[in-house]
């Protein structure tokens, strides 16, 4: 455990709680002896002082995730900034918190017409050719910085091309994207979602001019698939276009940065492991997988809250109530997972929640798994090994998400 953690109570309820909420838990080296304090000795826990309850038992938070009475928006439009705050509207018009079972299956069926598998796999030569490009810059001195120098660049990138944003806008976008994901924190500062709002507004005019050209002169990026969708008359709106574009950048790219970070210092941890996906490399799909079970980037649900009464076990949770999910604690449930403090490449049927589950299940899971069987298949081709040159790993919280800020290693080029 590092520094931070001696003034919380694992004994407590209440202490792990305050910690995990304020403490900054999300920056500490190993969060996981937090986690399973709450699943083995409070799962399913209302918290008087922060006034949420805590579900932290794998099969409580899939019960909780796939109940339909469970709103992501109440908490979001509850927030007193909201009328003001532009990241707080525009995920609030996303589909991601949309709560109408059948405005969000007529969104998602829309949306899956252009955001198919195919179009997924199309990315993948690009996806490469960016990946080996980074990895020649990389290769060229002994050590680099694997976040920063790397796994950073790519899936800003590949979604940025998936809408047709042109090349010399990326890195903008990256400054944008990186801030308004911090936006999504349990606890955002008024100060700091001035800043957020900023970016986001910059952002989505951004995305209104380029919408507005490919209406005009259509092109074979997904914006343009996004406008040509139809089910009969329906098609998406223009704002609901908009929103879907914001929701892809803002969700999709830091956290599978985020993936790709954690997920190679867990095998660089895990040698057995590495070596076994080196000699097997037809386990990289199945040890993706079991990456995102062991090392998931998104620790906590999104706070919904209770529209219907809530049944887990012998305890229900009346309407009204919010309810906080951790998703990195039922990864590690002893009770679904054997051995869930060991990484296992070959793990069967490793049904994690790294993508959620229910009908806020993740859209661009498709697209994260993608980019990382590139990622970490490029790199297990270019490099005979990969050395951590930094101890203690400097793990940050950057809004929902556990990730590594900076990450100096060592690489053989194979």
């Amino acid at each position: 455990m590092s520094a931070v953690t001696p003034a919380c109570d694992l004994a407590d309820p209440e202490s792990v709680v305050t910690t995990l909420l304020h403490g900054e838990p999300l920056a500490l080296e190993d969060p996981y002896p937090l986690y399973a304090a709450m699943r083995e000795n409070a799962p399913i826990h209302r918290s008087e002082e922060h006034g949420l309850w805590v579900v932290s038992r794998y099969a409580d938070v899939m019960a909780a995730l796939r109940h339909p009475g469970m709103s992501m928006a109440a908490g979001l439009l509850a927030d007193p900034r909201y009328d003001t705050s532009a990241a707080l509207q525009m995920f609030g018009g996303s589909m991601l918190f949309c709560d109408d079972p059948a405005a969000h299956s007529r969104e998602r069926r829309l949306v899956r017409q252009a955001f198919t598998r195919q179009t997924v796999q199309g990315l993948r030569d690009s996806t490469q050719r960016l990946v080996d490009e980074l990895l020649d810059r990389c290769a060229q001195s002994r050590t680099f910085d694997y976040m920063n120098d790397f796994v950073e660049h790519v899936p800003v990138a590949v979604i940025c091309r998936m809408l047709g944003v042109p090349e010399a806008d990326i890195a903008t976008f990256a400054e944008w994207n990186e801030l308004i994901t911090t936006g999504t924190g349990a606890v955002v500062s008024d100060e700091h979602m001035a800043r957020v709002d900023g970016a986001a507004e910059s952002l989505a005019a951004y995305l209104a001019e380029l919408l507005e050209q490919r209406r005009a002169n259509p092109g074979d990026d997904l914006l343009s698939k996004l406008i040509e969708a139809r089910d009969g008359s329906d098609q998406l709106s223009a704002q609901e276009t908009l929103n879907m574009a914001f929701l892809l950048l803002a969700a999709g790219s830091d956290t599978t940065a985020a993936f790709l970070g954690a997920a190679t210092v867990a095998l660089l941890r895990n040698p057995d492991q590495l070596a076994l996906l080196r000699e097997r490399r037809e386990l990289l799909p199945n040890a993706i997988e079991e990456l995102l079970r062991f090392e998931a980037p998104v620790h906590f649900g999104i706070m919904r809250t209770v529209t219907e009464p809530l049944t887990l076990g012998e305890v229900e949770i009346p309407v009204g109530e919010r309810v906080w999910t951790i998703l990195s604690a039922g990864n590690r449930d002893p009770r679904r997972f054997d051995d869930p403090d060991r990484l296992d490449v070959t793990r069967e049927q490793v049904r994690h929640l790294g993508f959620a589950q229910g009908m806020h299940m993740c859209l661009g899971a498709m697209l994260a798994r993608m980019e990382s069987e590139v990622v970490l298949g490029a790199v297990l081709d270019r490099f005979s090994s990969l050395t951590l040159e930094q101890d203690p790993i400097p793990w940050i919280n950057h809004g929902n998400l556990r990730r590594i800020g900076r990450l100096d290693v060592a690489a053989e080029v194979a």
